[in-house]
This record gives structure tokens, C-alpha cells and sequence, in this order.
């Protein structure tokens, strides 16, 4: 057996941006066949994606010195461990090489430092020439660039109890009439929720056989509200409610758009059939709101709790209002990337059929305080 051990440290996320940082990442190899090869066509292809930034080699190896690791040693899991922490580091990515039937193969285990839990493991086989190789790495190194952004915890905005004005006097009829509500503090996604996160969850509920890796950052699209219901259910959260969607995009001062009084733009938000698709999270962060909540105006419109009523507004309790009883449509939030500015409004209610996706909505996951 031929084995290459590699690993990559990944850094903890400490910037309200974390989803769109790169991750600092180092390689480490042993002095086995091919693994100076085959560790240098996986620098090469982490280093082309903005998901990665590598950490230079002579640290690595100084730390494993420090440490007093033989190269051997390095290969073992809790010295791995021992090595990241001292980095200050929180993931590594534990690979493998190995001959399978007279071929090559590769095996990479993410293990969680803090655990010492393996995270994630991708396999790809690399064949027996060079041009195998080369192809085998590219595979699964286009894997881990794609599903980077679920190493990271799922960011979450708390915001507090608060009351504000929902609903808008020179809006649409169903916006009115203006009502102070209040509304408990509660959790909210920082990101509309991403489709590779939605298409591996689909894929451990055996729904689909394997995640598309294409688009990989874009928001979810063409998800049914109930099948949004159930993946925040699966991570023990639900979808916002209507008043907490908008109190979170208004803030306590009912902004007019999330991110202040000035219209829309291209910097702030995609809308109005600038592109025909939508633009990967957190992209435009000039259109953030000022909690650090991002995407709520254009992109992709989100489903949230409640059922569309016109005319629900007029008996809306005043505090945590969960919509009418039933109906035929869910509401869906923020305008989207064909729409019109007016429909950015933070205030502006759209509804769609439950049973049906869309590829102009998305959606963002919720949870009470204390949950």
C-alpha cells in the first residue's frame, strides 16, 4: 500500500463576511510514491479557487518540529489534532492514498478539531498515469472547493425583542394598514440558505444520489415552501415569520429597504432583470442590513411562515403575529433578481403556490431566541 497523508488546516471564520473569506489552508505530505506530486497538483487547484489560501509550507514544518513529530508521527489523528490547534486552526482535511484493484486512489476525511470528529469524507480514484492523476485530483478538488462553505458553522443574526411599524401607507393594498407589532428575539440566517447545502441535504435523505457542484454558492432555487419547511426542520429551525422577516430587513427604525432610505441599485441589489440569475451569497454587501444581515432585497425573493391574505393586516394581532389560519398561497419576501425596485421594498409582499418552486425564490431559516 502507498500512502500520502495530507492536511489541510482550515482557520476559523471571524468576520461577519465568513462565508465569502477564504479559508487558510496548509499541505502537509509524508515522502511516499508520487506524494510530492500528487500534493502539488492539489496546492495547484485549491490555490486557483478564492475558497482557499494556503498556508506556506515552512510553517507547517516548523510546527511539526516544535512539536518534536517525526514525519511518520504527522499521520496519526491526534497528533494531526495536536498540530491544529496549536495552529489555532479548526479543520483538517485527512487524505489518503491507496491501491484499489492495481489503481490509485485517493480518500480525503475532514476532521473537526474541537471534536476530533471526522466532519466529511470524499473518495475519488486517480487511476494509474500521470493523466489519471491529474484528472482524479481535479475531481475531488473541485468537490471540496464546491462544498467549502459547509465546513463553516451556519451564521445566525440575533436580534433582539423590539417593535416596529409594519406595513407601508403608499405601498400595494395588502401593506396596509399601518401597525405597530412586536415581535420576540429570534435567530436568522446571515445568508439566504445555499444550493449545494440544499442539494446535500437532499442527498442524505437518499432524495437525490449526488450534490450538483455547479453554482455551488448561489441561493437555493425551485424549493417548494414545504420542502423549505423541512430542510430548516432538519436543522432544528423553521422558516421566519412574515413580521420577523420584515422587522429583521426594517430594524426598529422601518427602514425602507434593509440597508437605509436610498434606492436600489446595482451595488445595493440585483433586481429587475439586470442578469437572468442570481448573484452568489453575500456578494453585494453594501446592501446588508445594518444587524449584518445580507440578501434580504433582490437576489432571490424568500419564502417565509405565513399564508397570503389581502387583507390580513386589518386583524393582525399586535404581538407575533403568525398569519391566517390557512389559505391558498405562502408569502414570499424581498423581490428577486426580474423584478422591479418598488417590489425591494422591506415592506412589499409577494405570494407564490406552496406545493411549487420557483427559480426567482429562495429562502433563509429561523429560530426563537434560547432555542
Amino acid at each position: 500500500m502507498r500512502i500520502l497523508f495530507i492536511y489541510i488546516l482550515a482557520l476559523s471564520c471571524t468576520t461577519s463576511l465568513c462565508a465569502q473569506t477564504a479559508m487558510q489552508i496548509a499541505v502537509v505530505a509524508d515522502k511516499g510514491p508520487r506524494a510530492d506530486y500528487v500534493q502539488a497538483l492539489l496546492e495547484a487547484e485549491l490555490q486557483q479557487s478564492d475558497s482557499f489560501a494556503l498556508v506556506e509550507r515552512e510553517r507547517i514544518a516548523e510546527t511539526i518540529e516544535e512539536l518534536s513529530f517525526q514525519q511518520s508521527g504527522v499521520t496519526d489523528q491526534s497528533n494531526a489534532v495536536a498540530i491544529g490547534r496549536h495552529l489555532n486552526v479548526h479543520k483538517i482535511f485527512f487524505a489518503q492514498t491507496h491501491r484499489v484493484g492495481g489503481q490509485y486512489a485517493l480518500t480525503v476525511k475532514i476532521v473537526d478539531i474541537e471534536t476530533n470528529q471526522i466532519q466529511r469524507t470524499e473518495s475519488e480514484n486517480l487511476g494509474t498515469s500521470q493523466q489519471d492523476m491529474q484528472t482524479g485530483v481535479r475531481r475531488l478538488a473541485r468537490r471540496l472547493i464546491a462544498t467549502s462553505i459547509l465546513l463553516a458553522p451556519i451564521e445566525m443574526i440575533s436580534l433582539p425583542a423590539g417593535r416596529f411599524k409594519m406595513g407601508a401607507e403608499h405601498g400595494l393594498p395588502d401593506e396596509k394598514p399601518v401597525h405597530q407589532v412586536s415581535v420576540n428575539s429570534f435567530e436568522i440566517d446571515r445568508y439566504e440558505v445555499t444550493r449545494i447545502a440544499y442539494q446535500s441535504f437532499l442527498v442524505s435523505q437518499g432524495r437525490k444520489k449526488q450534490a450538483e457542484l455547479r453554482d455551488a454558492n448561489l441561493p437555493a432555487i425551485n424549493v417548494s415552501w414545504t420542502d423549505a419547511v423541512v430542510y430548516c426542520r432538519s436543522r432544528g429551525a423553521r422558516l421566519p415569520t412574515e413580521a420577523e422577516w420584515e422587522y429583521a430587513a426594517r430594524g426598529p427604525n422601518s427602514r425602507t429597504y434593509p440597508w437605509g432610505e436610498a434606492r436600489p441599485n446595482a451595488s445595493r441589489a440585483r433586481f429587475g432583470g439586470q442578469e437572468r440569475k442570481a448573484l452568489k451569497i453575500g456578494s453585494l454587501p453594501q446592501g446588508a442590513t445594518l444587524e449584518g444581515v445580507h440578501d434580504l432585497a433582490g437576489n432571490v425573493a424568500e419564502w417565509v411562515q405565513d399564508w397570503w391574505h389581502p387583507s390580513y393586516y386589518a386583524e393582525s394581532p399586535p404581538a407575533d403575529p403568525q398569519g391566517p389560519a390557512d389559505g391558498d398561497y405562502r408569502v414570499a419576501r424581498g423581490g428577486s433578481w426580474n423584478q422591479p425596485p418598488d417590489e425591494l421594498r422591506s415592506s412589499a409582499r409577494l405570494y407564490h403556490n406552496p406545493d411549487k418552486g420557483a427559480g426567482h425564490i429562495g429562502f433563509r431559516c429561523a429560530q426563537s431566541a434560547g432555542f
